[in-house]
């Protein structure tokens, strides 16, 4: 081997120490010190391996073939634990001790054969190595440096003193690196849980229109979405009608970074063929019969926010093409206009239809479904999301009692609450939101006891209280009179008043008159059983 004199190792140490100072991520790191060492022994490859967190293994983090750091090397990570105690590097790191082998095909003291291996998949036969152990000021292993082929090595002192000041700066770059993904994953949870603080504190407010998600189904779809929320994405939503797409579009552009910006709506169902591109495009004045102005179209309008375009299954194929456009450029050109418009705008497209099966039928374009389908998201209808009926059904409860302008929000009774879970939801979220507001009508604002489900009634689900539905005229005389609500000379409250006593007595009957039991049946405190028993005259004796 040559000889290096003491000035060039000085430079080589001064020169090493300042470019480590500069690094600060782990992979800079590595490619330094290994090409300081090859420039220090004249190596022509080199390895880098770093213990993993356990110290159970030695990870091969950096490589270098003939001046060219390598990606994809043969060179496979070590297990020390079950490696061959003559293994020259699981030797090394074990003992503290440098590894030179001189003529490495020709040496038998050691069990090179993975060594062997990995350089004949990669074209290699070295006549040397060297395996220097990496510790640093605390007496720590963090790695070995591998060195092969090398032509200098006659100052151990200066080679001793490089690896000491290179496992330093390793060890330092892995701890960054450590608390940088700590930080970042920390970082990550705090937005979520200030989102999520946001949502709830949104929640409790009584305009709140939101999405409420309790079930894991709901969670899932928002943990989904957390990922792209801040991301130029445009996204697809896909769910049945009434399942809330609106609601969450809403909820992506509100907790974006475009969120102080507009975003605008618009149901491709819902205006004609011929007016619905002027309506996302514009138009100049002129363009058409009745362009009696220049129009600027939702695209643009929705510049720098979020544009909703709903049910966009039924958008016309012509219509389709120039979206695409739209969608891959982010350029739009108003009808009748010779020049196009540049426009920043996040889409979120949603639909109830199947849409490969429209490609299949030639209703949709398949480029404009994959353009679209990037970041999809398939909310659940309401049936598969059991835990949300309740706080939802609570939640519009309590709008609806804001919108009326009432004091308090009523309860919803025990056999309600069960026949609210038992219901399947045709319509979805939309469909316990009517369901909800009616009920409050019908109510009388203090308990929520009864509920209508519309015209398609399922069977399973029962309407009376503690009882068996029967036939009407199987039902007890008293009962008929009292549930023939018809009377068009009653007013909305002589109605409400005249069932909600038919109710508790019902209730009381069924409860052989224990008033307690009764109030639990009714979701009442006793003192607002005993007001209604005495607003209403009802007794035992009557």
């Amino acid at each position: 081997m040559h000889s290096a004199n003491h000035s060039e190792i000085s430079s080589a140490l001064l020169a090493i120490s300042q470019s480590l100072a500069d690094r600060s991520q782990l992979t800079q790191t590595l490619d330094a010190v290994l090409t300081a060492a090859r420039h220090m022994t004249l190596a022509k490859h080199g390895i880098i391996y770093v213990l993993d967190q356990t110290g159970q293994a030695l990870i091969p983090s950096t490589a270098h073939h003939n001046d060219k750091v390598i990606v994809s090397h043969p060179w496979a990570a070590l297990q020390l634990d079950s490696a061959s105690e003559t293994d020259p590097f699981n030797f090394a790191v074990r003992n503290g001790e440098v590894v030179l082998i001189n003529e490495l095909y020709k040496y038998n003291g050691y069990d090179c054969e993975s060594v062997y291996q990995s350089e004949q998949t990669s074209g290699l036969k070295s006549e040397n190595l060297l395996a220097w152990p990496l510790v640093d000021n605390e007496s720590k292993t963090i790695g070995l440096l591998v060195l092969l082929d090398l032509s200098v090595i006659d100052n151990e002192t200066a080679l001793t003193e490089f690896c000491r000041m290179a496992a330093s700066h390793i060890r330092q770059a892995v701890w960054l690196e450590q608390y940088g993904q700590v930080i970042k994953s920390l970082s990550a949870d705090n937005q979520a849980l200030v989102r999520e603080n946001t949502q709830l504190k949104k929640r409790t407010q009584k305009t709140y229109q939101g999405p409420i998600a309790e079930s894991e189904e709901m969670l899932n779809v928002l943990d989904r979405l957390d990922k792209v929320l801040s991301l130029p994405v445009d996204v697809l939503l896909r769910g049945e009608t009434g399942s809330g797409k609106e609601v969450i579009a809403k909820y992506i552009h509100e907790n974006s970074n475009r969120s102080t910006q507009p975003m605008i709506v618009q149901n491709c169902a819902a205006i004609p063929e011929q007016l619905l591109e002027s309506e996302l495009f514009g138009h100049k004045k002129g363009s058409f019969t009745g362009a009696d102005k220049d129009k600027i179209g939702l695209f643009e309008a929705a510049n720098g926010g979020t544009l909703f375009l709903d049910e966009i299954g039924d958008m016309p194929m012509l219509l389709q093409a120039k979206l695409l456009r739209v969608l891959q450029e982010r350029r739009v050109r108003p009808v009748g206009a010779s020049n196009e418009i540049e426009v920043d705008v996040r889409v979120i497209a949603a639909t109830h239809c199947n849409l490969m099966q429209q490609i299949k039928d030639g209703g949709f374009r398949a480029d404009l479904f994959y353009r679209l389908n990037v970041f999809p998201i398939t909310l659940p209808p309401l049936r598969a999301r059991q835990a949300d009926i309740i706080p939802l059904a609570e939640h519009f409860v309590t709008y609806t009692t804001h919108t009326l302008g009432l004091p308090q929000s009523p309860g919803l009774s025990a056999n309600v609450r069960k026949q609210l879970l038992e219901y399947p939801y045709p319509g979805n979220v939309r469909e316990l939101k009517n369901i909800i507001e009616r009920s409050v009508l019908l109510s009388d604002f203090e308990t929520i006891t009864h509920i209508e489900f519309g015209e398609q009634i399922p069977e399973e689900v029962t309407y009376t209280d503690n009882m068996v539905a029967l036939p009407k005229e199987q039902q007890p005389e008293s009962e008929v009179a009292n549930t023939d609500l018809d009377d068009p000379s009653m007013g909305l409250k002589e109605v409400v008043s005249q069932y909600e006593r038919t109710v508790i007595l019902d209730c009381l009957n069924a409860c052989n008159w224990h008033t307690k039991k009764a109030a639990e049946q009714l979701a009442l405190p006793m003192s607002t059983l005993n007001h209604k028993m005495k607003k209403y005259d009802i007794s035992a004796a009557g």
